[in-house]
């Protein structure tokens, strides 16, 4: 029996915490690839203690030991199934097909009304996720916005003295993790309009966002490879551009 496997059969057996970091893992079980202990508990909404005994109840010392356990487990698994032969092209044709699908046609136009009419933007994404908030930066300039991005969570917190109304904060987090809450009620709390671009359906920062728009994952997809969620973003940012376009082009 497979980690996986063991931890689907253990799901009536587990606490509400413990639940909650299986559900994320059994869906996204990629994930452990590129997280941290202190990652997976931060998007789970539990404690960093709560993941290493979730892992010790499994049989493992802990947290690296369950990761590695569940990372060679899944490779194994995608390369013994027929979806092996998936190209990235093809996960990616099938985020694009996704995204024409499931992002609601009048809650883009209304995030591209609020960019085109925001007084300056700021464009917001940790680590990786920073690329993206950049492009965006980048996009909104090239269409006469004042955007400018930051990456760095220090200096993000000087600009709660400085956004008011008028204003607007985007927000890339693929998992849509809640250690940006704060910041994110004080911004709306101001009149500052918060747009949250996630992957994550589920994520604790969508109640704290005036619009969400929650896209597909590839690095989640049934591809036999670590592909980049990145893309994803900036197919999503250039469908926000295209709808600032046509209502600049309205007058």
């Amino acid at each position: 029996m497979t980690v996986l496997e063991q931890m689907r059969e253990m799901l009536s057996d587990f606490s509400k915490n413990e639940r909650r970091i299986a559900d994320h893992i059994l869906k996204y079980p990629y994930d452990l690839q590129r997280y941290s202990s202190t990652n997976i508990a931060d998007v789970c909404n539990v404690s960093r203690s709560a993941v290493i005994r979730f892992c010790q109840k499994l049989g493992f010392t802990g947290f690296s030991d369950f990761q590695r356990a569940v990372l060679s487990e899944y490779e194994t698994e995608k390369k013994d199934s027929p979806a092996s032969g998936i190209t990235a092209l093809d996960v990616y044709q099938t985020c694009i097909e996704q995204l024409k699908q499931n992002i609601d046609p009048a809650e883009l136009s209304a995030v591209g009304d609020l960019m085109a009419h925001a007084r300056r933007v700021l464009c917001y994404g940790l680590d990786h996720s920073c690329y993206s908030a950049q492009q965006m930066a980048f996009r909104l300039g090239r269409n006469q916005i004042d955007a400018s991005y930051t990456g760095d969570s220090s200096v993000l917190g000087n600009y709660k003295h400085i956004l008011g109304s008028g204003d607007m904060f985007i927000v890339f987090s693929i998992s849509g993790r809640k250690s940006l809450a704060e910041y994110l009620d004080v911004f709306r709390a101001k009149r500052v309009s918060v747009i949250l671009f996630t992957m994550n359906a589920g994520s604790a920062l969508s109640a704290h966002a005036d619009h969400v728009l929650c896209l597909p994952s590839a690095a989640n997809s049934n591809s036999p490879y670590l592909l980049d969620d990145a893309i994803c973003f900036f197919l999503a940012i250039e469908m926000v551009i295209e709808s600032i376009q046509k209502k600049l082009k309205q007058g």
